[in-house]
Order: structure tokens, then C-alpha cells, then sequence
């Protein structure tokens, strides 16, 4: 009777009306276009959770009772999280899949952005939250990026480059108005964050039946590439790139805001940056890819980054929306460049793979530190932004010293 019953089964899951449905499902969500919609999505949502905190830092502290310190906990949190949890990303993809993980990542992004509108506690739980939920994104996602468009990478980054930029334009853009829409409340707008999160999980369900594995990728350990300093240049250029770019994210507005801005203005001047940067972050890394040597692009893209950080403390402020695009150039540039870095400078994706994860994991340490932690710091100290000028001038000469040993034409010797 069991044979009788299993051979049933089986007749009927083989009915061709069976076969023909499978077939189309499989093509409907096998389709490349999941994929990409996938990975622009998840690009759009590594930064718009956190650069929407900025304009409302004074609103945070007043209401919540916050001291300085605090503040610049809460700014550097975030950066310290895209690092801190690097290492974990290569395991647990090993381990559960690196779909699972990425569906699961947009989640609990989407659930930070819930838990830190309810009070100060929640406030930097939250964060916490979604600061790891962007780590597994951001060292994950390159995985599907090579693994399904092999021919198309330098377009896939660049493009995964311009939506990571295209985020925190619009957040910083619409942060003011959506607070005057949502009943003058800044925790309704970052709540608001958690939607754009869950879209990308809903989008992102189809490459659950994928079956492709991702052996090599995941077992992406560091300690080989920790004798190799070219390994260390990249990182170094990497974090200190990242270090400049998060303390725009965290201090930009308050800077504007110290000119004269007020802050709907102070947003639409950042959100300037954010969206130049959607060019070069598009265009640096297709044309880098076409280069055996990257330290003139390198070199330019650090110069402009420097000027831009220089004009938004000390140009006037009539030239302010024209500086913001010459940062925004930059930064969009350097950082393009940066991510392209990891896969230029190693002989195979396995070595690849193992830069990504030292880059990223220390590069976003150094990053939170030397970014919007000491920036918080300086200006608390100092009162005024001039000190943090010099400070961003120093970060930028040092970025520029290890860059130009990255972009120099040579592959890493990982054993």
C-alpha cells in the first residue's frame, strides 16, 4: 500500500501540468533581472538608516538628554558595526547560505530602523542592529555581484556604487520635509527606514532558489594577508577613504548648520554630495577598471574629497552648493575606486575575498574612529569647525600616502 501510495506521489508530481508550472516559476524567479533588482536594492539600503540620524542630532540630544560623548557614541556606532561584524559575514554564509544571510540581514535591518524610535536605549540598540545588518550586506553582496555577473563586473560595482550613493541622497533630502509631514517627529522618520528594508527583503526571495554555492568565498579567512603590505595599503586607503565619507554622513548638515544653513537647506546642500557622487561612483570604477596603474584617479579623487571637507568649514557660503558637488565628486570617486581595489589587486577571487574581509573589517573600525568619533570630539573640544578642517586635511594626506602604494600596478602573494 505504501509503494502504491509513494508511486502516486510520484506520478502526480510528475504530471506535465506540474512540470509546466515548475518550469515557469523557476524562469519567472530564476530570472537575472531578480538578481539585479536584488543587489540595487540592497546597495540603496546600506546608508539611508544611518545618514538620516545626522540632521537631527541636536532633536536626539535635547530629547533624549544625551551628553557629547554619547552623541559621538551614537555617531560612530554604526561605522564600528560594518567592521566589527566582517569576520562573522564569511562564517555564517558558510554555514546557512549567503542568501539566507542576505534575506536575513534586510531584515533585521528593517527591524533596527523599528526598535531605535522608542527611547535612548532603544535608540543605540537599534543602531547596533542595523550597523551589523549593513556589514553581512555590504561583504555579502559582491559574492552575488561576481558569482552571477562574471563578465559584468566593473558595470555591477559601479552601479552598486551609485545606489549606495543614491541612499543618503535621498535621505538627507527628504529627512526635513518628512518630519514636517510625519507630525514633527524625527523618530517617525527613522522608523520610516524600515520600509525600504523590507521592500528589498520581498525582492530579494526569489534568489532563495537559487542553488548556486558559494564554496572559496566563504571561507575567506585574514591571516593570510596579513604579512603583505600591500594588502595594508589598500586597507589603509580604504578606511581612511571611509573614515572622510562617514563624518560628512554624521557631521555634514551640523557644519552647515554652523554657516548659517538652516536645516532643510543644510539637507539639500549634503544631498548635492550625495548625488554627484552617484557619478563618479558609477563612472571611477569602470574607468579605473580599464587601468593597469590607479594612482592618478586616486590622486585626484582624494584631492577633491580634501577641498570639498575644506570649502563646506571655510568657502563662502554663497559657493557652498558648488562645493558640495566637488566633494560629492570626489568622495563618490575614492570610494568607487576603493571597493574596485579588493578585486584589481588580487591574483584570484579567493585572494579577493580575503582582502575584502580585511579591508572592510578593519577599514570601517578605523573608519568610525577616525571619522565621525573624532570629529565629535575635536568640535566638542575645540567649539569651532576650523580645528576639524585641519584635522579632515591630515586624514586626507594620509589616505593619499596609502593610495598611492594601492593603486600601483602589482597583485597581493597570498599563500
Amino acid at each position: 500500500m505504501d509503494a502504491i501510495s509513494s508511486e502516486s506521489r510520484a506520478s502526480h508530481r510528475s504530471h506535465p501540468l506540474d512540470r509546466s508550472r515548475g518550469w515557469v516559476r523557476a524562469k519567472l524567479f530564476q530570472h537575472p533581472a531578480w538578481a539585479v533588482a536584488a543587489v540595487l536594492l540592497i546597495a540603496f539600503n546600506l546608508r539611508p538608516a544611518i545618514t538620516s540620524v545626522a540632521l537631527f542630532l541636536t532633536d536626539i540630544r535635547r530629547d533624549l538628554g544625551l551628553s557629547a560623548l554619547e552623541i559621538s557614541g551614537l555617531t560612530m556606532a554604526p561605522v564600528i558595526c560594518l567592521g566589527a561584524f566582517g569576520p562573522v559575514a564569511p562564517a555564517l554564509a558558510r554555514r546557512l547560505g549567503v542568501e539566507v544571510v542576505l534575506l536575513a540581514s534586510l531584515l533585521a535591518l528593517a527591524i533596527g530602523c523599528i526598535v531605535r524610535s522608542f527611547g535612548a536605549a532603544p535608540l543605540f540598540l537599534g543602531t547596533v542592529i542595523i550597523g551589523a545588518s549593513m556589514c553581512l550586506l555590504g561583504v555579502l553582496t559582491p559574492v552575488i555581484v561576481k558569482r552571477d555577473f562574471p563578465r559584468h563586473i566593473g558595470l555591477m560595482m559601479g552601479l552598486y556604487t551609485m545606489l549606495i550613493c543614491l541612499g543618503p541622497a535621498v535621505a538627507t533630502a527628504t529627512a526635513v520635509p518628512m518630519r514636517h509631514a510625519l507630525g514633527d517627529s524625527w523618530e517617525s522618520v527613522l522608523l520610516f527606514w524600515c520600509l525600504p528594508a523590507l521592500v528589498g527583503a520581498i525582492v530579494f526571495l526569489p534568489q532563495l532558489l537559487r542553488k548556486a554555492t558559494t564554496n572559496g568565498t566563504a571561507e575567506a579567512h585574514v591571516i593570510s594577508v596579513l604579512r603583505d603590505p600591500l594588502a595594508w595599503q589598500v586597507t589603509g586607503y580604504f578606511g581612511l577613504i571611509s573614515s572622510l565619507a562617514y563624518a560628512v554622513f554624521s557631521w555634514g548638515p551640523s557644519m552647515l548648520q554652523a554657516r548659517g544653513l538652516d536645516p532643510t537647506a543644510s539637507g539639500v546642500v549634503v544631498s548635492i554630495s550625495y548625488i554627484a557622487q552617484m557619478v563618479t561612483g558609477l563612472l571611477a570604477p569602470v574607468i579605473a577598471g580599464r587601468q593597469r596603474d590607479q594612482r592618478l584617479i586616486i590622486v585626484i579623487a582624494v584631492a577633491m574629497t580634501a577641498a570639498g571637507l575644506l570649502g563646506f568649514i571655510f568657502a563662502p557660503v554663497w559657493s557652498l552648493s558648488f562645493v558640495s558637488v566637488v566633494l560629492g565628486l570626489g568622495q563618490g570617486a575614492a570610494f568607487g575606486v576603493g571597493l574596485l581595489l579588493f578585486v584589481l589587486r588580487a591574483g584570484d577571487s579567493h585572494a579577493a575575498a580575503k582582502l575584502s574581509a580585511l579591508a572592510q573589517s578593519i577599514g570601517y573600525v578605523v573608519g568610525g574612529v577616525i571619522g565621525p568619533f573624532a570629529v565629535g570630539l575635536i568640535y566638542a573640544w575645540a567649539g569651532s569647525w576650523p580645528a576639524v578642517g585641519v584635522f579632515s586635511t591630515a586624514v586626507g594626506l594620509a589616505s593619499l600616502i596609502f593610495g598611492l602604494g594601492a593603486g600601483r600596478d602589482r597583485t597581493l602573494s597570498v599563500r
